[in-house]
């Protein structure tokens, strides 16, 4: 369940994450116990918050996520595009495409596919990680960048929250 902060419209918790759910974006959380996420979206955009790593993860490292196609471009390492600061920390924004499907599916297009943009960095958070992404799934650009604002907006409020207690192996 989603907690408001004191003063701040549409902030919310994740898995006592801390972040600022972009006004007037539709919300979707999904808590399973191995890869938990938040989408919120608008239109053609998708800002998701995804936490992996952990036990059932698909992805154990972020090594490993990187490599995995979520992550990688028909196979290709996704590029590093800047640096950003988010939560205190200097890191890396990567981006990536991925297919998109345009017009009718019944018919056998000799193009290569158009790729949607998606941008994505990751945060650690003890033994797990934070996956947070913005997707733009349209060909066309927003002249205005509404969602690349609210992407910004977004990841300046991004709070990972307390890593868990670490316990020993036995």
């Amino acid at each position: 369940m989603a907690r408001r902060a004191p003063g701040r419209k549409g902030s919310g918790s994740f898995s006592a994450a801390g972040f600022t759910q972009p006004l007037g974006w539709e919300k979707e959380e999904v808590r399973t116990p191995s890869d938990p996420y938040v989408t919120f979206s608008s239109g053609v955009d998708t800002i998701k918050v995804r936490l992996l790593g952990g036990g059932g993860s698909r992805y154990a490292s972020e090594e490993g996520f990187l490599k995995g196609y979520e992550a990688t471009t028909m196979g290709r390492p996704p590029d590093v595009v800047r640096q950003v600061k988010v939560a205190g920390r200097e890191v890396p924004v990567y981006r990536h495409g991925y297919p998109i499907m345009l017009g009718d599916p019944h018919i056998l297009d000799p193009h290569p596919p158009r790729l949607a943009a998606e941008e994505f960095i990751l945060l650690p958070r003890g033994r797990k990680f934070f996956v947070l992404s913005w997707a733009h799934e349209s060909p066309a650009p927003d002249p205005d960048a509404v969602a690349e604002k609210a992407w910004e907006v977004f990841l300046s409020s991004f709070s990972p929250g307390p890593a868990p207690e670490s316990r020993g192996r036995r």
